[in-house]
């Protein structure tokens, strides 16, 4: 949708009996209704899949994502189907910018040398906490907390990816990424935290009777003017 045809948003008087956070999630909420709601979810039941887009969907556009995936699939799928076969993978080339590079072409068929980089930080981390399946990794992420159990622990991962691997996991949540802090920020006319961001988004997914899931895909192909999943 043109960034000239979106509505806009006015802040209105709070009332004595309600606080701060009432009138915020309820001026998010009537922000949120005035958008399509998207009809897609989020599935993603493969668990390599699942580690790989961890490290690829952050900040990087939809095109080069669906590519990397799509290559594995085609390429790499019958080879590396455990994180043990992945994590053999890595440790046959060196880290350093040609030895990403190296896997980066093999595992994406692209030069995505930096997200190897992640990628070795994450599998380590799975390998180390036993996260090795895909069963393993849903229950893990639905009792878990990102500053309890996952901040700090992965190199350049913060919250965006654990709240979207949590998402692809079926958790009731959403990603605090630039589309939509963009959205949020412009309904209350302030920044948010990330934190902030994801209390008042799943506050505003319960006052419209959404799951918090379709309410972040419907934010964020809103933002992209479009569909916009992988």
């Amino acid at each position: 949708m043109p960034s000239d045809s979106r509505p806009v948003y006015h802040a209105q008087p709070m009332s004595s009996a309600q606080s701060a956070s009432d009138v915020e999630v309820e001026r998010l909420a009537e922000a949120c209704r005035a958008i399509p709601k998207a009809r897609g979810e989020y599935h993603y039941p493969d668990y390599i899949t699942n580690v790989l887009l961890t490290v690829l969907d952050l900040r990087m556009h939809n095109v080069a994502v669906n590519n990397s995936i799509s290559y594995y699939r085609n390429h790499c799928w019958a080879e590396i189907r455990s994180i043990d076969q992945l994590a053999a993978l890595l440790d046959r080339y060196p880290d350093e910018k040609e030895g990403n590079l190296a896997v980066a072409q093999y595992l994406w068929g692209n030069n995505h040398w930096m997200r190897v980089e992640w990628l070795r930080g994450f599998v380590s981390f799975l390998i180390a906490d036993g996260l090795t399946t895909q069963e393993l990794l849903r229950d893990w992420v639905h009792r878990s907390d990102f500053h309890r159990d996952f901040e700090g622990r992965v190199k350049y991962l913060g919250i965006a990816a654990f709240k979207w691997l949590a998402m692809r996991l079926g958790v009731e949540t959403v990603k605090p990424d630039g589309h939509l802090h963009k959205f949020v920020e412009t309904a209350l006319g302030h920044r948010v935290t990330d934190d902030e961001l994801v209390r008042l988004v799943e506050a505003a997914a319960r006052r419209l009777g959404l799951s918090a899931r379709q309410l972040d895909i419907s934010i964020w192909e809103f933002q992209r003017g479009g569909p916009g999943t992988i």
